[in-house]
């Protein structure tokens, strides 16, 4: 393979069967079994973007990773009924207005997850073509990919990207973005539900009426605080939720109506209605293992974290800073429990943390910045 060619790495934290077999393919190593199995996207069926993070490589190319989710929408609205009462909610009794956001956000639920499925990736300012791995029995298709470096201004904070999925007339475009992330500066690692959005996590039947009836609400001074941080160079954003993937175009039109910064997004991947609520533990092991991996990902980076008292945050970001030590700049967790900072559990959950790393807020409160402690 040439130097200028694109090429696909295994890397260790996208440990999938899909990126396995795409890996075979791209060197000309797949049984043909394999390659028999892959097929074009049909005309009715549809790619899903989730934004990750690019990174620039020593030798100065970029190191992107993709993540999509292949699929077949499914019309049939009688599927909703179904769906609300397995959430114990009553489609009858919502407003109209409710209704209408119940089938939107609901819409993706219904799809069906279509497996063994390719395209080609092309890059904006780059001449850049890369085949993509078949799409697995979930419809998941998890890569990393090294390319040149498109023609782009220096500031630009995204690679953009579309599918390409057949020729001619058959041509269907669907339209990804990576968050570039430099080797240096901040990063915000943020819950999403009850942190910057009011979800009400703990009562089951309003986070659900808040998740799939009503508006989006933003959680109040996040957003300005977010702004603000934004503003020192080099800053990116991360979003990390236990909510599946399927509410993704809901949850990027909140950050855009709420003028949060965007961000990459790192959703829990929930094929099933029965896997719609996470368990705790697979909440946590989620959101330790994105940011494990942010961290491997980005070793010379500061770290904010900031969620919740809702849930698990701060026992996880507490974890964190045990295992990383000098990693973390800074943790800042909402108060929705009505505890303050003297909580016995908050000395549980940062046991061993210097004191003026971590804050409770207020849920009216926006973060301070708290300096790095040394």
């Amino acid at each position: 393979m040439n130097a200028g060619e694109p090429r696909a790495i295994a890397a260790a934290p996208l440990r999938r069967r899909s990126l396995v077999v795409g890996a075979a393919l791209l060197c000309g190593l797949a049984p043909m079994q394999a390659l028999r199995a892959a097929e074009r996207l049909d005309p009715d069926e549809e790619a899903l973007f989730i934004p990750g993070t690019a990174r620039p490589t020593g030798d100065g190319r970029l190191e992107v990773d993709i993540h999509a989710w292949v699929y077949e929408p499914e019309r049939r609205w009688g599927l909703n009924a179904a769906f609300a009462r397995y959430l114990g909610l009553s489609l009858k009794k919502l407003s109209p207005a409710a209704r209408l956001r119940f089938n939107q956000r609901t819409a993706l639920f219904h799809a069906e997850s279509e497996e063994g499925k390719v395209f080609e990736l092309d890059f904006e300012g780059s001449a850049a073509r890369v085949p993509t791995p078949p799409s697995g029995a979930d419809g998941r298709m998890n890569m990393r990919i090294v390319i040149d470096p498109p023609r782009m201004p220096p500031s630009s904070e995204w690679l953009k990207f579309h599918a390409v999925t057949g020729p001619g007339e058959l041509l269907h475009r669907f339209r990804g973005e990576a968050l570039i992330v430099p080797a240096q500066g901040l990063s915000i690692i943020s819950d999403i539900d009850d942190t910057i959005k009011r979800t009400q996590v703990r009562d089951r039947r309003e986070m659900l009426l808040n998740t799939f009836a009503r508006r989006f609400e933003a959680a109040p001074g996040m957003a300005a605080y977010y702004r603000t941080l934004a503003k020192a160079p080099d800053t990116r954003f991360h979003y990390l939720s236990a909510s599946p993937m399927q509410l993704y175009p809901a949850l990027a039109d909140f950050l855009r109506d709420a003028d949060f910064p965007m961000g990459s997004m790192h959703l829990r991947e929930s094929t099933t209605w029965r896997t719609l609520i996470p368990g705790e533990q697979d909440s946590r092991t989620h959101k330790l293992g994105v940011i494990e991996r942010l961290l491997a990902d980005f070793p010379q980076r500061r770290f904010m974290l900031v969620g919740d008292s809702g849930e698990s945050d701060p026992e996880i970001y507490g974890q964190v800073v045990r295992t990383h030590p000098g990693r973390i700049d800074s943790i800042a967790i909402r108060d929705v429990t009505g505890e303050d900072s003297r909580a016995e559990r908050y000395a549980a959950a940062f046991e061993g943390v210097a004191p003026g790393l971590w804050q409770i807020l207020s849920p009216e409160q926006a973060p301070a910045p708290i300096q790095r402690a040394r």
